[in-house]
Formats: structure tokens, C-alpha cells, sequence
């Protein structure tokens, strides 16, 4: 008999009766199942970055710290908006000027993030590329075991403090645990 069971047995023993079975099946979704109740083994840490995100929060290392865990980071520039200026707005030149400023942009708020990292005995990797944000940071979460979001991740300047549609699109597909700061 499982956790969640036994609990239920317990509490509406003398109340439910003949409706445990019913009540069992209508609760057990707001009780974690013995297989959620156990601390899943953290050992590397998918940190997706972009220009929106501009620095990893103090609240968000303390998080971390918590983990023994090889910290990735990642930086993707949009493939989308590249394809964009390379069709319709821009020549070759003013193009490749504009990659290049976001590049240069991207290399050094990943040296200034695993620098800090660092500081706090962090072990990091960084990798910076041209994909597509979501599918990309869905596709790596796959060889990490968790993914820490900021909830600013490819949302542009809203001045609002919500979390970013993208940012809850990787949340409901990735299956690995996901920390948003």
C-alpha cells in the first residue's frame, strides 16, 4: 500500500466507509506518490541565457547551492530574428554587424555569469549559439537534471514582473525539474 494510500485509509477510515475507493481516486492528484516524495539527484544544471537575462539573482545561487551540480550555461541568440534581418530588414553587412554586437554581448555576460558563479564554487561550462529559445533549452534540458529560468527568458521589456510565455511553454515540456527566478 502506497504513502498517499495509507493516508487516505487513515483519515476517512471511520468517515468514507464503502466510498474510499472514490475518494481515494479524487484526491490522490493533490498527494505526492512515494516516487515524488523522493529528492531527485542533482549533478548538472541547464542555465539558458539571452539578452533579456541580465544577471543570475543572489536568491537564485543560494537555490543552487544547495546542489552538489555542474552548472551550464547557454546563451542563444534567435535564430528567428536572424532570418528576419536576413531576408527583409537589413543588407549582409549590417547583418553580420548586428550578430556580431549580439555575440560579443552574449560572451561577456557568460564570462560575468560563470564568474560569478565561480565566486560562489560553482563548476561551469557555457556554450553560446543561434537556435530557436524554446526548443533548444527544451532539447538540452534532456541531459540535465534541472533547468533554472529566469522569468525574464526571451520576454523583451515588459515592465510588468510576470513570468515570460516562453518560460512557462519549457516548464510544461521539459521533464526535468525547473527552478524559475
Amino acid at each position: 500500500m502506497g504513502y498517499s494510500s495509507s493516508l487516505i485509509q487513515r483519515k476517512f477510515k471511520d468517515i468514507v466507509g464503502k466510498r474510499y475507493e472514490s475518494v481515494l481516486k479524487e484526491y490522490s492528484e493533490f498527494l505526492l506518490t512515494e516516487e515524488e516524495l523522493l529528492v531527485p539527484e542533482v549533478r548538472s544544471i541547464l542555465v539558458p541565457l539571452d539578452f533579456f537575462v541580465h544577471d543570475i539573482t543572489d536568491e537564485a545561487i543560494d537555490v543552487l547551492s544547495a546542489y552538489d551540480a555542474t552548472i551550464s550555461l547557454a546563451y542563444i541568440t534567435d535564430a528567428g530574428v536572424i532570418e528576419i534581418l536576413e531576408r527583409a530588414a537589413l543588407n549582409q553587412s549590417s547583418t553580420e554587424e548586428f550578430r556580431a554586437k549580439k555575440e560579443e554581448y552574449g560572451r561577456k555576460l557568460l564570462e560575468r555569469t560563470a564568474a560569478k558563479l565561480e565566486k560562489h564554487g560553482f563548476s561551469t561550462q557555457t556554450r553560446m549559439f543561434v537556435g530557436h529559445k524554446g526548443d533548444d533549452v527544451v532539447q538540452m534540458a534532456k541531459n540535465h537534471d534541472m533547468v533554472a529560468l529566469c522569468r525574464r527568458y526571451a520576454d523583451g521589456e515588459s515592465t510588468d514582473v510576470s513570468i515570460s510565455p516562453i518560460v512557462l511553454r519549457i516548464c510544461q515540456r521539459v521533464e526535468t525539474p525547473a527552478l524559475i527566478y
